[in-house]
């Protein structure tokens, strides 16, 4: 068997770009057990066991040590590595070896397969928020019955945020929301849009503007050509059949899946657009449910189907937001989103001006209704609605810079109306196509390069999104969409590097790595 540092060397690349969150109280116990290490065996001793935090990497990522011991959590990613590499059922361990944990970790904040959530500053794996957890947020969890569960490594990532939000360590700058702004896209076909949208949010991290896009991804591009027959469209529409085409040969599959562990890995999120881009506007509920056990079956088999080596660095539990092909959306979707596991849905459109609701248990994230700001035409707040009202969805590339103009000054209009207002959320939806001579994707980067390093602003995902709407209630949301809040002082105006809202929440200064 090859060593662990040799094998390590071919996977530092899959780290994330995120942050382990603490090292929360592991309580009073005495290790009173035989406890299993990758390569060694440690007795129990009588005595508490001092932890103390350390550094992981230079990421900002760090874990609870004894110099030779790690304390977990450690994700389903870095386990398979431990079992890759030969240390069987000692994987499933609580503590492991401090070099096992340094080589699996990866070389981002947080730990390979886990994500970086900047509503509440803690790592996500799948629905679970990773601890271990400070001794405030444990008692707070106690007085609600938690018991002894409360002393775990895993929370319920929404019952964390609930619980920060209620002893106060989630606050609202000022008692007013951010302007939040939403960079979307539908496809997931082009390498070299993937690309450009990737080093795109990289520039912008280099000049210290975080931005994080959501991709929705369509399943029948990562199968290849050869194997189209496994998928079967809903409602009669034949097997085999795909409205926007495959995705290639399995060497294009195996570069687009790169893609999205890459984008993955960077923050970014993925999210559905179903499987073959049809309409599906009257689909009943079984159509739907087919169809969202294909995405499944296709996205989550597809490194088998392509025989191809690797996997994808998140698993099911990742994908919590849906847009539907061509918005065909109907009852049939919504008996089903939530039964799927969906936390929300952009399929809809409505007012520039609206704050989000949940609708069937789901969030509805809405596109916009805009007017042009140079043509005066009427258009949702999505590339291809421009495309269609400049040219009529045929390539004009001779006026290229009047419709990226104008696209731009859409944006910018729809963000300082919402910004100055309500500020209500702002959404942008793109696809992997460049029309009429990249007018529009060059327009939603002069957008972002605008807004999103400006005061108060966030330029964040759907999944995080959703995470900060899930801590108010019904009446905060109420007094959102009226604009019921506290607008920016004059002082602010003048010094906006003086306003900083969601800094990251105060850790506890206190070691909490005993155990």
């Amino acid at each position: 068997m090859k060593s662990i540092q040799l094998l390590s060397r071919s996977l530092l690349g899959l780290g994330s770009l995120l942050l382990l969150s603490g090292c929360g109280n592991w309580g009073d116990r005495a290790a009173t057990s035989k406890q299993t290490v990758f390569g060694t065996s440690q007795e129990a001793i009588a005595t508490p066991v001092q932890f103390e935090r350390k550094s992981v990497n230079d990421g900002g990522g760090y874990f609870c040590s004894d110099g030779r011991t790690a304390l977990g959590p450690f994700t389903e990613k870095m386990v398979q590595k431990c079992l890759d590499w030969g240390g069987g059922s000692a994987c499933r361990s609580d503590r492991w070896s401090e070099d096992l944990f340094l080589n699996a970790y990866g070389t981002g904040r947080c730990p390979d397969g886990a994500r970086f959530n900047r509503i509440a500053s803690y790592c996500v794996e799948g629905k679970n928020a990773l601890g271990p957890f400070p001794e405030t947020l444990i008692a707070a969890c106690q007085k609600r019955g938690g018991g002894t569960s409360c002393h775990s490594n895993r929370w319920n990532s929404q019952f964390l945020f609930g619980l920060m939000r209620d002893e106060g360590l989630i606050d609202l700058p000022e008692g007013r929301p951010p302007q939040f702004v939403l960079l979307a896209f539908d496809g997931s076909r082009s390498l070299d849009a993937w690309n450009k949208s990737r080093n795109f949010a990289k520039e912008m991290e280099a000049k210290g503007i975080p931005l994080r896009f959501t991709y929705f991804i369509s399943a029948v591009y990562f199968i290849n050509d050869g194997d189209r027959q496994l998928y079967d469209a809903p409602a009669g529409k034949g097997v085999g059949r795909s409205a926007i085409g495959w995705g290639g040969t399995t060497e294009e599959v195996k570069q687009r899946l790169d893609q999205l562990n890459f984008a993955y890995q960077e923050g970014h999120e993925i999210a559905s657009h179903a499987v073959g881009h049809f309409d599906g506007s009257r689909w009943s509920e079984a159509d739907w449910t087919k169809e969202f056990d294909a995405f499944d079956r296709l996205i989550f088999d597809s490194y088998k189907i392509n025989n191809l080596d690797g996997s994808l660095a998140f698993d099911r539990a990742a994908i919590e937001g849906f847009r539907a092909p061509e918005l065909g959306r109907g009852s049939g979707l919504y008996k089903t989103l939530q039964k799927k596991g969906f936390r929300y849905d952009t399929s809809q459109v409505a007012q520039a001006d609206y704050w989000p609701q949940k609708q069937n248990g789901v969030w509805n994230f809405p596109l916009a209704s805009l007017r042009t700001a140079k043509s005066g035409k009427n258009v949702l707040s999505m590339d291809y609605n421009f495309y269609y009202a400049h040219s009529k969805a045929r390539p004009n590339s001779a006026n290229a810079k009047f419709y990226e103009e104008d696209t731009y000054q859409t944006y910018m209009n729809y963000f300082k109306a919402n910004d100055e207002g309500n500020r209500a959320p702002v959404h942008i939806g793109h696809h992997f196509s460049a029309w009429n001579n990249g007018a529009y994707w060059n327009a939603m980067f002069r957008f972002a390069e605008s807004v999103c390093g400006q005061p108060e602003v966030r330029c964040i995902t759907y999944g995080e999104l959703a995470d900060f709407m899930d801590l108010l209630t019904p009446e905060q949301i109420a007094a959102y969409q009226k604009g019921e809040f506290p607008k920016r002082s004059a002082e602010a105006e003048a010094n906006p590097q003086a306003v900083s809202p969601f800094e990251e929440p105060q850790r506890e200064s206190a070691n909490f790595c005993q155990i």
